[in-house]
């Protein structure tokens, strides 16, 4: 599995996602084995739309050459798309070409694609949410690939986040929350700035928790299927960037 979390802030647009990758072999004896494999690129960078996009979901793509890693399908799909000028045009490229590829498949996949749109002058942050799936962590209904903008260009108000995480996000979504509750006693009675108020500061807070939620895997001694590497890409608001394929 995986955990990836997007967030749209005045700061800029933080992704973060881990590298981990788990491989299923089928054993002569007809069991099935189980691996994690670090070093996938689920984050990635659009050069030509200044935009992040990252994955989740389905390990591997279907094509004429056989299964390959949905990361390295990705990769070139980007390459391929060089000259797609419209995080629009992207994300409906993406979706029908995810829908040709995996139309009779019923395995959850999905891609965060964020990054800025200019109306009347003004940068202003869009995220979409190319998909196969509505739903949650506990139950997924199933639907052709869309292109998802759930997030229409518009300015966020001051101390406004908008975020979204997806994969096997259980865990974090109940601790991150209570830790939220709790982030402004810390704030107050120790005078920390958690996190600080900067896109790197939002950068690392995300990246943290993924992270922790690696490592409490590990300590419950299930299989660490989100690990290794954490990859951060931040985006601000003038067009800058900051990526990092993490440690």
């Amino acid at each position: 599995m995986t955990l990836i979390i997007t967030e749209l802030s005045t700061f800029g647009i933080a992704m973060v996602a881990d590298s981990a990758v788990t491989y299923i072999e089928q054993l002569p004896s007809g069991k099935e084995t189980h691996h994690v494999l670090n070093g996938a690129r689920k984050l990635q960078f659009i050069p030509q739309l200044s935009a992040g996009i990252s994955m989740w979901g389905r390990g591997s793509i279907p094509t004429k050459h056989g299964e390959i890693f949905t990361y390295t399908w990705l990769g070139d799909f980007i390459e391929q798309h060089s000259d797609v000028h419209t995080i629009d045009d992207f994300a409906n490229i993406l979706a029908n070409e995810l829908q040709a590829l995996l139309h009779d498949k019923k395995e959850p996949l999905g891609f965060h694609l964020a990054g800025y749109i200019e109306i009347d002058g003004i940068k202003m942050p869009t995220f979409y949410h190319v998909r196969n799936v509505d739903g949650d962590f506990n139950k997924y209904e199933h639907h052709e690939f869309i292109p998802g903008q759930d997030f229409p260009p518009r300015e966020l108000p001051r101390n406004k986040m908008y975020i979204t995480r997806n994969g096997d996000y259980g865990p974090y979504a109940v601790l991150s929350q209570a830790v939220f509750q709790a982030l402004p006693a810390i704030q107050g009675g120790i005078g920390l700035d958690i996190p600080h108020p900067s896109l790197q500061g939002r950068m690392s807070y995300h990246s943290a928790w993924v992270r922790f939620v690696s490592e409490l895997y590990a300590s419950s001694r299930l299989l660490k299927t989100i690990g290794g590497n954490i990859a951060s890409l931040g985006i601000y608001p003038g067009g800058q960037i900051d990526y990092s394929l993490g440690e």
